[in-house]
């Protein structure tokens, strides 16, 4: 398996069932699973139709939902266009969409939560579902910016980590590492890597350590990434490796949680 791939999702038939065993899905659902064979992490893409449930078990690990267009429901908490769920591992839960909603869905193969990570094992005790809303938890927003960590691995119940950036113009990355594998999902605009190209709904993998470097298109970028764990990121704009966390990079605590 490459250490950096890219998948096209024009090239993806749509699954027969939901591509992820830890779902069920009740209603009307089209998902493609927009991800490598073989990678320790898995991102569907779907289109629900209004009033479809998404039922999850008590087998998987630390999942997250990122809502595209439309909304969910859980427990009467409302996650809006632009907000994401993390459903907290061997956690039950039914989500229903509100009207016709288009997601991203990431997760990791092993369903086991890790336990050797930089943050240590996250609690079991108290894990749930917890929905929030488009301003994040923590966030950075500025004219060149819009940044929003859902989950940044430092909470006690769970280490998912997932973020969403949406540059509004040309946006250029130093060269730089993470230790942590990751899934960059593309929204809109375009990335590039070497001579790989991302677009929209496309899906680019890259494993941990790999050194490797981002443009945007003209017009910028909006993407989500995820990571199974907590991680630094390794880049000569910085003195040693540095947590990526939102206190840790001086972000705004924002803390919208429905």
């Amino acid at each position: 398996m490459s250490a950096v791939d890219v998948i096209h999702a024009v090239e993806i038939e749509p699954a027969a069932g939901y591509p992820r065993p830890t779902v069920e899905i009740i209603g009307g659902c089209t998902a493609r699973l927009v991800s490598p064979d073989g990678a320790s992490l898995w991102l569907v893409a779907a289109d629900l139709a209004a009033g479809t449930e998404m039922r999850w078990g008590t087998e998987h690990g630390d999942e997250a939902v990122y809502v595209r267009s439309g909304s969910l429901v859980v427990d009467g908490r409302v996650c809006p266009a632009d907000g994401a769920m993390v459903v907290e591992a061997g956690v039950a839960a039914t989500a229903i969409a509100g009207s016709d909603t288009t997601i991203v869905h990431v997760g990791p193969t092993d369903s086991v939560p890790p336990a050797h990570g930089l943050r240590g094992p996250a609690e079991s005790e108290g894990r749930g579902v917890r929905v929030v809303g488009p301003d994040g938890l923590w966030a950075t927003v500025d004219d060149t910016q819009r940044t929003r960590f859902f989950s940044d691995a430092s909470s006690p119940t769970n280490r998912l980590w997932l973020l969403a950036t949406d540059r509004p113009q040309y946006f250029e990355s130093s060269a730089h590492s993470h230790s942590q594998d990751e899934l960059i999902h593309v929204l809109r605009g375009e990335i590039r890597v070497g001579r790989r190209v991302v677009g929209e709904g496309d899906t680019l993998w890259v494993a941990a350590d790999r050194r490797y470097k981002l443009y945007s298109s003209d017009d910028g970028v909006h993407f989500i990434n995820y990571r199974r764990d907590a991680s630094v990121m390794t880049s000569p704009n910085y003195d040693g490796p540095l947590l990526e966390a939102g206190e840790a990079t001086n972000m705004t605590w924002v803390n919208d949680i429905r």
